[in-house]
C-alpha cells in the first residue's frame, strides 16, 4: 500500500486549516500548499477514523459533528505531537540518559572505578544502572537488549554485538606464603577454572572451596587457606601478598566491552562509549 494513504501529523494541522477557514482553495493558498494534496490529506483523516469531517456544499465546507470532535481535540494531540518530536531530538543530542552496564564483578573491581569517576564527573546528566554477573550472562543480556553495554571476558562472537578489546589479564594459581596445598579455593561456574583444572595433572587437591565471589576467594588464599585461581588484576588489587604457583597452567583472558550493532548511538551513548574506549586499566 502506498505510504500516501497514512496519515501524519501535517494532516493535522491542514485540517485545522481547513476547518478555519472552511475552503479548501483559501487553506491550501495560507498553508503553501497544492489543493490536491490538501484534499489527499483530509481524505486521509477520514479514512482512517471512518467518518466524514466535513459537509461540502455550494457554500463551502463546514464541519460535520465528528469533525467539530476532533478540532476539539487536534490541539492537544499536536502539543502532545511536539513534544514527543521535542523529547526524542534532545536524546539525539543532550549529553543525558539512563544506561544498563553490565560487568562481571570481578572485572568490576579495578575497571568500575576510572570509568564511573570520569563519566559522573564529565557527564553530570548521564546515570549508569549497574548489572552485576558472569560475563557469559552479560554478554546474553546485550545480546537480547536487556543491558545496553557490557564489560566482560572473552565474549562469544555473536553477529548482533560489536566487541571492542580493553585489556588483557591472565588467570593462575595463587598462593600465600603459609597456604595449605591440599586445598584449593575456586569458583566452578568459570570456564577459566575448569580448563585450568583439567590440564592441572600433578597436583591433586584433598579438599575445594568454592564460591562465586573471587573477593572471597582471594581474602580465604591471603588467609592461607589454599591455592586459589585469581585473575591476575583481582589478586593484585585484592591480595598482592599472594604469589603465583609455579609450574601450573595459566589461562589467557580478553577484557572488552561490547554492545550491539543497533544500539541507538545517542549522544549520551556515545559520551559513555567514549568513556569506555578511554580507560586504561
Amino acid at each position: 500500500m502506498n505510504n500516501n494513504t497514512y496519515p501524519n501529523p501535517w494532516d493535522l494541522r491542514y485540517f485545522q486549516e481547513v476547518a478555519k477557514t472552511e475552503n479548501l482553495s483559501r487553506a491550501a493558498e495560507r498553508l503553501g500548499v497544492g489543493q490536491p494534496a490538501l484534499s489527499l490529506s483530509v481524505k486521509r483523516l477520514e479514512t482512517m477514523l471512518q467518518v466524514d469531517l466535513f459537509q461540502r456544499g455550494n457554500r463551502g465546507l463546514t464541519l460535520t459533528e465528528a469533525g467539530v470532535r476532533l478540532l476539539k481535540e487536534c490541539d492537544q494531540l499536536m502539543e502532545s505531537w511536539n513534544s514527543v518530536v521535542s523529547e526524542t531530538r534532545k536524546s539525539e543530542t543532550e549529553l543525558s540518559g539512563l544506561f544498563r552496564l553490565g560487568c562481571h564483578p570481578a572485572i568490576a573491581i579495578y575497571a568500575l572505578t576510572p570509568l564511573m569517576k570520569n563519566l559522573y564527573k564529565t557527564y553530570p546528566a548521564i546515570e549508569v544502572r549497574l548489572i552485576h554477573g558472569l560475563s557469559r550472562i552479560i554478554t546474553e543480556g546485550v545480546i537480547s537488549g536487556q543491558i545496553d553495554f557490557g564489560i566482560v571476558a572473552n565474549p562469544i562472537r555473536h553477529p548482533d554485538l560489536v566487541i571492542t578489546p580493553m585489556a588483557r589479564d591472565e588467570v593462575y594459581f595463587w598462593r600465600a606464603a603459609h597456604a595449605d596445598a591440599d586445598v584449593l579455593l575456586y569458583n566452578p561456574a568459570l570456564v577459566q577454572a575448569q580448563t585450568m583444572l583439567k590440564k592441572f595433572k600433578k597436583k591433586v587437591f584433598k579438599r575445594t572451596v568454592t564460591s562465586e565471589s573471587l573477593e572471597v576467594l582471594a581474602t580465604l588464599a591471603k588467609a592461607g587457606v589454599g591455592y586459589a585461581i585469581l585473575p591476575e588484576r583481582v589478586a593484585n588489587a585484592l591480595a598482592p601478598e599472594l604469589k603465583k604457583v609455579p609450574g601450573t597452567p595459566s589461562f589467557a583472558d580478553e577484557i572488552t566491552f561490547v554492545y550491539r550493532h543497533d544500539i541507538r548511538k545517542t549522544a549520551g551513548a556515545k559520551a559513555l562509549m567514549g568513556c569506555l574506549r578511554e580507560i586504561r586499566i
